[in-house]
Formats: C-alpha cells, structure tokens, sequence
C-alpha cells in the first residue's frame, strides 16, 4: 500500500471516528480489532496490509496488552510524516479531571508492518514485535522514533535528462510518498505530456481531486489500489468505490478477497498435508498385509502338518527334532519340525496352537484389509472435499482440530453404476459429519420425509448433474436405512448440500433443509443393487 492512499483512508477515519469512545481490542492471527463506539476498525500486519473499518471486527479474542485503552476518545488521525504510518491521538479521562493521553501508531511497511502504543511522552508501552531494523532498535520504554527514511520532497529534487523508463524505474527511490506504482503512472504521463514536472503535478492534482477509491484486478485477483483511476492500469479491471468510507471500503474488499484466499491457501495446504501423512501411513499398513495368500498357505502347512502327527503321534519318540511321515492324500512324504524337550503330545499342541495363531492372523489380515482399503477410500473423499472448500469458515471444524490425529468417522460408501459415490451415515454424529463438513455445496442428500433416516450423499463434480439411475438407487438408499425399511414405498426428499441448515442449540444431526424435491422411493431396489455389486444387507437403520 501506498503513502498517497493512505493518505486519503487518514482523513476518512478522522472524519469517522474523532470523538468516538474505544470500548474493545480483538486480536487474531495477525489482526487486531478496535471497536470505536458502533464501528470496527480492523489492521492485519500480514501481507498484503490492511487497514479499514466494518460492521463486524475481523478478530474474536480479547487482547490483554491493549486494554487499557478502553474508554479512550479520539482526538486525531494523521500521517506525521510523509510515509505510511498513520497516528492515532487518543484521550482517556481519568478520576479527578485528569487526562491521560497515549498514541497508537499503525506502520502500514509492508512484511515490516507493526502497532506501536505510545504514553503521553511518547515512550513505547507496546509494540507487536521489535522492528527489524539495526537502525531503529525499539524496545519497550523506548521513545519511539519514525522509520528512518532519505527521500526528499519532489519539489526539493532536481533532474537531469529524464525518460519514462527511468521514471518508472527510479523515482520511488528519491521522491518521497511516491510508490513503484505511482512512478508507473508518472512515468505514463511524463510520456503523454512530454514533461516530468507536468505529469507530476496532474498526477497530484488528481489524486487530490479523487474521492473515490479503486480497486484493479490481475488475473482475476484483487492487485492494486489507487485514489484515482490510472492510465497505466487501463488494461486491468477495476471496481470504484464512492459513497462515505470509499477507501476503508475498497481495502477491505482488498483483504477480504485477497487476504482470506491466501489465508484459505495456507490453512488447505496444512490440513491436506495432514490428511495425506495419514493416507500414506494406511497405504503402508495396507502393503505390509496385503501378502494374505502366503500367510493362508503357512496357516494350512501348520493345520496340514498338526493332522500328520495326529495320526502317527504313535512313531514319535521323546527327544526327536523331527518325523518324516507320508501324506496318504497326495502320497508325498512331508518332514514335520519337533521340539525336543516337549512330549509327543506337547508337540501336538504346539503345532496346532501355530495354526491357530497363524489363521487368526489371515481372518485379521482379511477383515483389517478390508477396513483399510475403506478408510483410505474415506480419508480421500476428505481430502477432496477440503481441496474444494472456497471459504476459510467452512475449514473451521477441520482446522480447530490442527494437532490432531485425523479421524474419519465409519459411515457407508458405495459405488452407483454411473461410477459416482453415495455416502450414508450410520448415526447422528456420522450424519452429521456428513452433510455439514464433508459434503460439497453441490452434492445432493438425500433424506426419508417425516421418518427418521440416514444421511445420504450423492457426490458429483462442480456442474455435474446426477442421472434418472443416480436419484433412483440414492433416495432408495435413504428409504432402506430409515424406519420406513419394511415398507413397500416411501417418499424421500432431496437437494443440493448448500440448502441444508443446522439450527443453534439443535441435536446432532438435526438439519433444516429448502429448494427440496421428492420422490417415491422402493428400499428393495437399494436392496436388489446390494446383491448385484456382491454385498451383504445392511443391518439396522439409524
């Protein structure tokens, strides 16, 4: 952000908040929230900066460090020199027709971006971090000191021979409150008017003209802003911004889109990481099982060999290591390991306690196989639907739960013909789950009408539309996991998952759902698609 718009957003807060009370310091992830009687005025330190008032604060806990702020009026908003760090003069009354006075300082630099509060003497009392800078070594109890700067007034430069190109390149670098932004449209204009002295001073005229902001987009990404339309930028599209807070207005539309998408980006990127740390680890455990067929023919080695030497436990005698014994079944002679210092009976046992043991091992293998192949089939529908999300709220539930195991819970999944996925929730929670957090605004649920039933999602693509088979065997899996099961016919609701509502204080897995359309629904057709794709029925419904 530039000194020039800054500059304007300045006047646009003293105008707007001179004389309102502070009553409220928020503080997020890297933004702080003031409440200044009905207004909020919000800063975010990250990058890109931001500065602008709202209806609603972008923060949600209570800061400690700057309370004792509360009460406080303001007398000012200025810019004390020219760069961008904007001054607040705040006025707190105190008992006895005392006044205390402090000064809270936004430094809008960038990724050097800080707060600082000063006292009545101007000595640091906070600071968000300590500059990083040799120069300025600011620490609390410090007086505070602006960042050191070696540009100059325009009027006070003097230049040679000048070409647009080095205007552009080098003007920010010597003319105070001048950006690389503003040098591009000095530049354009020195090119237009054939004279530096006269495009600077049309670009001053008109920024002090302006009473608008302007909001240019690159790629369909917010990129600049300005206090006035520039000639340079006639390429890209822009948004103008008028009415009362024109400039608060525009930055937040600015960090709103700008900011919380790349608070989405990092936030997506934390998260799927996670989850695919945990699709690797089952992928692993599913590589180390997946061998069941040699485990199946040691199972049946030991079963075979325990049969032999039931047979002619007669021959052993004590102290042998081993028997050679004939397998009348196949005519093969099969040598069977012994133990020494156990009895022939004892050995009996052992090789049968193997057998057992080993086949335990198989029916684990094969039932945790299964378990595992549905666990990472389930953990990569999450993965989608977090890849999918556009809005940091809808990462909420996943993001609270950062340091944590990932956890998916045991819900259904089939595959339709079609080759899409119908997702069913065997209870509250798992329904739950479900429509609120895994579902996409545009997958379909399903649900039985006026009967209590699972959750079922049919997922689709963004844009996709589901087929006449698709609604036929969800909405009569929604009737066959209901208490409408043993009915013949039974009506079944459905819409998209972006109509569905959860009610404040409601039971887990209560939603309120619009836009719906219903069907008749036969539980025997879910049943009948179970026997063809080779399942067993379903016990229960929820």
């Amino acid at each position: 952000m530039d000194y020039l718009y800054i500059e304007k957003l300045a006047g646009e807060l003293h105008s707007h908040l001179r004389k309102t009370r502070l009553r409220e310091v928020l503080k997020g992830e890297k933004e702080l929230s003031f409440l200044f009687d009905k207004f909020w005025l919000n800063f975010h330190w990250g990058s890109p900066n931001a500065l602008f008032i709202s209806r609603e604060p972008v923060s949600k806990t209570s800061f400690p460090p700057l309370l004792k702020l509360k009460g406080a009026f303001v007398k000012s908003v200025s810019l004390p020199v020219v760069d961008r760090v904007l001054e607040f003069e705040l006025l707190k009354p105190l008992p006895g027709n005392k006044i205390s006075r402090f000064y809270l300082i936004f430094e809008l630099t960038g990724k050097n971006a800080n707060l600082f509060l000063l006292n009545g003497d101007r000595r640091i009392t906070y600071l968000l971090r300590a500059p990083e800078s040799s120069v300025r070594p600011l620490s609390v109890g410090d007086v505070y000191t602006f960042p050191p700067s070696d540009k100059k007034p325009f009027e006070e430069l003097r230049f040679g021979e000048v070409t647009p190109e080095g205007i552009e390149k080098k003007l920010y670098k010597f003319a105070a409150g001048i950006s690389p932004l503003n040098a591009k449209e000095i530049a354009h204009l020195t090119k237009k008017l054939g004279s530096l002295e006269e495009a600077y001073r049309r670009f001053m005229e008109l920024h002090e003209k302006s009473r608008k902001a302007y909001l240019y987009y690159q790629n369909g990404k917010p990129k600049y802003l300005t206090t006035f339309p520039y000639e340079s930028l006639s390429h890209l599209e822009f948004k103008e911004f008028g009415g009362e807070l024109p400039y608060s207005s525009a930055w937040e539309e600015f960090y709103r889109e700008a900011v919380k998408k790349e608070k989405l980006r990092v936030v997506k990127e934390k998260i799927v990481s996670r989850i695919e740390k945990k699709i690797k680890a089952l992928e692993k455990e599913l590589r180390e099982l997946s061998d069941v067929e040699s485990l199946q023919k040691e199972a049946e080695k030991w079963k075979r060999w325990g049969e032999l030497l039931k047979y002619n436990l007669h021959l052993v005698k004590p102290g042998q290591k081993e028997i050679k014994v004939t397998d009348f079944s196949t005519g093969k002679e099969e040598t069977i390991p012994l133990d020494p210092s156990l009895s022939p009976k004892e050995n009996l046992n052992r090789i049968f306690k193997k057998y057992r043991k080993t086949q335990n091992r198989v029916e684990f293998a094969k039932n945790r196989l299964q378990e595992l192949r549905d666990e990472i089939e389930k953990t990569r529908l999450l993965k989608e639907t977090i890849i999918s999300k556009e809005n940091l709220e809808d990462l909420e539930p996943f993001f609270h739960r950062e340091n944590r195991e990932i956890t998916v819970p045991n819900f259904l999944t089939y595959t339709l013909p079609s080759g899409r996925k119908i997702l069913i929730g065997r209870n509250a929670s798992e329904n739950e789950f479900l429509s609120l957090k895994l579902a996409n605004p545009w997958d379909v649920w399903f649900h039985t009408k006026e009967i209590p039933g699972s959750h079922v999602i049919l997922r689709l693509q963004k844009g996709e539309k589901p087929t006449e088979e698709d609604i036929l065997i969800s909405s009569s899996a929604a009737a066959y996991f209901s208490k409408g099961r043993e009915s013949g016919k039974v009506l079944v609701d459905y819409t998209e998952a972006k109509n569905l509502k959860k009610p404040p204080k409601t039971p887990k897995g209560f939603v309120i759902y619009s836009g719906e359309r219903t069907v008749v629904a036969e539980p025997e057709v879910f049943k009948n698609f179970l026997k063809k794709i080779g399942k067993s029925p379903q016990k229960g419904a929820v």
